[in-house]
């Protein structure tokens, strides 16, 4: 964002609804300046107009952000998640892979109805599209024995790091997605480049046929 959008942001958010003249104050920019940084904030979405301050002559108009605005301002939510998975962990490690898979069938649950009437290539095409919206910037090459998934980043990694269940509980909805076991062949988290699964080429009945991918190193790599 650029950086006089991000002070209005900012001051937006200390101080509440404010005008343009308000902004073009506290910036030293003109209110011409201000209008088109405004415009362009709530053509992404982040503010909106909150109403109207009177004035001496006219009423003037008041802006605000919105609740996508929030995503802009520093989080914890990492921290604060690796804590609460550390304690529960720590007092109860059967308690956790149980909560995990839990999460991982709600995960399924949201997700599978998109995948479910599909079959063969298609399926795995659009299970790819949904990891992409997650965020694992995922591609998906065929082979002279089926197909590789490869999955270029993980949104969990601070997570699964310290907490292999993380890893399974991921593994396990993309199975369900797919419709098929999947082979882990590389892991982020074991400091591959990226994490991949092998799995056979689409039946006619929209499940793959697993095959026995293979590490370089010889076994198939399984997170631990």
């Amino acid at each position: 964002m650029r950086e006089t959008r991000a002070r209005i942001v900012d001051l937006l958010r200390r101080r509440g609804p404010l005008t343009v003249e308000d902004l073009a104050r506290a910036l030293h920019v003109t209110r011409t300046a201000v209008i088109g940084h405004l415009a362009a904030l709530q053509a992404d979405g982040f503010v909106t107009r909150r109403g109207l301050r009177p004035g001496i002559r006219r009423p003037a108009v008041l802006y605000g952000l919105t609740p996508a605005a929030d995503a802009l301002f520093p989080k914890a939510y990492e921290e604060f998640a690796a804590l609460v998975l550390a304690d529960l962990k720590r007092r109860s490690p059967g308690h956790l892979r149980r909560l995990l898979r839990r999460i991982a069938d709600a995960w399924i649950a949201r997700d599978l109805p998109r995948v479910a009437p599909l079959r063969g290539r298609e399926r795995l095409t659009r299970a790819t599209e949904i990891l992409a919206e997650r965020g694992f910037m995922p591609t998906l090459e065929r082979t002279r024995t089926g197909y590789v998934l490869r999955e270029h980043n993980c949104p969990l990694m601070r997570l699964a790091v310290d907490h292999v269940e993380v890893c399974d509980m991921v593994h396990r909805w993309l199975e369900a997605l797919v419709g098929a076991q999947l082979i882990r062949v590389r892991c982020l988290r074991q400091g591959d480049p990226y994490s991949a699964y092998a799995l056979g080429p689409p039946a006619e009945g929209g499940r793959t046929r697993r095959t026995p991918a293979r590490h370089p190193g010889g076994r198939p790599r399984r997170a631990r």
